[in-house]
């Protein structure tokens, strides 16, 4: 049912598309056709990918047309690819109708060939890389989601099945209880997610509800650029007593669902609101990480809205390191959607 689900990503269409790119920018005839090399991969790959051959400059490619494009990170991409090219004679380029600058960066690190048909070809062992405008899904008159909008962006994410069961908790003023805004706050919310397509609203007499159309994996692909990391400053404290009950935050959340390694000095999360509080009990707030003995995140929203666990959610997360520049904690950042939902 899975690979039948799948396999309309791929039709003769997009194949077309791809053979036609492929020919208008090399200045050559390229013809694609089905591999039957797709036995000898592990079912997984052969249900994942759609796989056809041709040749470019009389270099035999493999296209391994996504079928699923946005659910596997970079790096379990590359370990796909090496099985294909363990089967295949030649170049095996990733191919998708989309992929975004963050994963077009990983890539080309990884010198992994891929091809974007009407945006990029990159095949560094043939020395190709021929660039044209790098398109976004779809232009966006928002830079970035409020700190509301995330919020809410990310709580019906991790709360869809309960709110697509009973529709009365997508309204304002249900959606406000949850999260502890005003329900005028997230109906700026709704207007922000509904202009920016990540969802839509509809009215019903006086009510307004809010849906998300389309699969949570893609919405999340789709938002990346909008997200916002979620921590405000950072403090570092030094409590007289013991931690008090705050979410484990930062590189020591991801540490502890995932396999990164926990950092020096443990890392919290709270909201400013709370961050005065705190300090009129048990924590005192030192000048340098030096004399601390704990990293506190002041967040723009309440971490503990969207996550009942010790932790904060992988959503939140997932905004704050999917760009960190260091590949281990990226890696992680994007480990970190496993313990979604979906």
């Amino acid at each position: 049912m899975l690979e039948n689900a799948r396999k309309p990503f791929a039709p003769e269409g997009f194949v077309g598309q791809l053979r036609d790119y492929l020919t208008y920018v090399l200045h050559c005839d390229v013809r694609l056709t089905e591999w039957d090399g797709a036995k000898r991969l592990p079912n997984f790959i052969a249900r994942r990918y759609s796989l056809f051959t041709g040749s470019i400059l009389q270099q035999p490619c493999l296209f391994a047309i996504d079928l699923n494009p946005g659910d596997d990170t970079p790096a379990q991409i590359t370990k796909q690819i090496a099985m294909m090219e363990r089967e295949f004679p030649g170049v095996v380029v990733y191919t998708t109708e989309h992929v975004t600058a963050n994963r077009r960066a990983r890539f080309i690190a990884s010198g992994i060939a891929f091809a974007v048909p009407g945006n990029q070809l990159y095949i560094p062992a043939l020395a190709i890389d021929l660039r044209e405008i790098f398109r976004r899904p779809r232009r966006r008159s928002l830079e970035r989601l409020s700190p509301v909008a995330q919020a809410t962006f990310f709580y019906c994410i991790l709360s869809r099945r309960e709110l697509e069961t009973d529709s009365n908790t997508r309204t304002p003023s249900r959606m406000a209880e949850s999260l502890g805004y005003s329900a005028m706050s997230v109906g700026r919310a709704y207007d922000e997610l509904s202009e920016s397509g990540l969802a839509t609203v509809a009215n019903k007499g006086r009510q307004r509800f809010l849906s998300l159309d389309k699969d949570s994996r893609l919405l999340l692909e789709e938002s990346r650029e909008l997200l916002r990391s979620p921590v405000q400053s950072e403090r570092f404290a030094r409590c007289r007593l013991i931690i008090p009950p705050m979410k484990i935050a930062g590189e020591s959340a991801l540490s502890n669902i995932t396999g990164l390694s926990p950092p020096q000095m443990p890392v919290y999360a709270l909201h400013g609101d709370d961050w005065k509080t705190l300090l009129a009990s048990d924590v005192e707030e030192v000048e340098s990480r030096d004399q601390a003995d704990a990293t506190i995140e002041i967040w723009h929203y309440r971490p503990n809205i969207l996550s009942e666990y010790a932790t904060v959610d992988p959503l939140s997360l997932y905004a704050q390191f999917w760009d960190h520049p260091n590949e281990r904690i990226a890696k992680a950042a994007d480990d970190a959607l496993e313990h979604v939902p979906w």
